[in-house]
């Protein structure tokens, strides 16, 4: 049987994000997130425990809805599950 490792209800939110490591950006659409991380749906992968910059864009407006440090915690055909450093409200 599964168990649930999550702390954080994930909210389905489909939004733009942007995937900075270095120099390079990988462009992204966020499937899901919650108060600690998010899953973007992407066509190029990076490794397990990279670190990275995740920013997320309001659907409607270019605003920044946030931009957070995070982990490549999890890699599906799909794309990649993202663990912030701190909670959306550190």
């Amino acid at each position: 049987m599964y168990k649930e490792k999550r702390n954080f209800a994930r909210l389905a939110l489909h939004a733009k994000a942007n995937i900075h490591q270095g120099d390079r950006t990988i462009e992204g659409e966020v499937e899901n997130l919650s108060m600690k991380g998010v899953f973007v749906t992407v066509a190029r992968k990076l490794e397990l425990n990279d670190m990275v910059a995740v920013t997320i864009y309001h659907t409607l407006t270019p605003q920044v809805l946030c931009d957070l440090k995070a982990k490549v915690v999890r890699i599906t055909d799909q794309g990649m599950g993202l663990q912030f450093e701190r909670t959306l409200l550190d």
